[in-house]
């Protein structure tokens, strides 16, 4: 058989490694752990790098196209500020607020501000002429004298009926 001093030095060995196990493992855990842990952030800088690498091209072309205009945004500009059109819109809107800003510097003209204008329950135009004043009436146009129709009614006041042939 076996010497007794072998039997024991074997089972202290068992023993000893048995206890350690634990240990060991708790180690190797604890290095997983870490390691993993060094992996999410070296991934999270990498992430951030590319990130930051894709901004500043996407800010210069931004940049780029606001700062450099083609032919066709140039003309486009250019259109806006010196069409026919803007200028006649601007002269039709400073009309409209001069006519009913009132008469000024007095003359002959009425200014549809003086005039109470309103429609009525059939939907004709009401003129208020204010007294001591003269309102003609000028639609622009060609009408022949089958075309318009005036009416005289010294109680209610005068009906003018113009109908346009095509």
């Amino acid at each position: 058989m076996l010497d007794q001093q072998i039997v024991s030095a074997v089972a202290t060995g068992n023993l000893k490694a048995i206890s350690e196990q634990p240990a060991l493992l708790s180690n190797l855990a604890y290095a997983n752990v870490v390691a993993t842990n060094n992996l999410g952030q070296q991934k999270a800088v990498s992430n951030q790098q590319a990130g930051n690498q894709v901004n500043a091209p996407i800010v210069a072309k931004a940049v780029n196209t606001v700062s450099d205009l083609g032919p066709m945004d140039s003309r486009s500009a250019v259109d806006v500020l010196t069409n026919d059109e803007l200028a006649q819109t601007i002269a039709d809107l400073k009309s409209a607020v001069e006519a009913f800003a009132g008469s000024r510097g007095g003359g002959n003209f009425l200014q549809l501000r003086d005039l109470k204008l309103r429609i009525n329950e059939h939907g004709q135009l009401v003129i208020g002429v204010p007294d001591d004043k003269v309102l003609d009436i000028f639609i622009p146009g060609k009408f022949t004298k089958e075309e318009v129709d005036v009416a005289v009614d010294t109680g209610r006041g005068i009906l003018v009926k113009v109908k346009r042939s095509k």
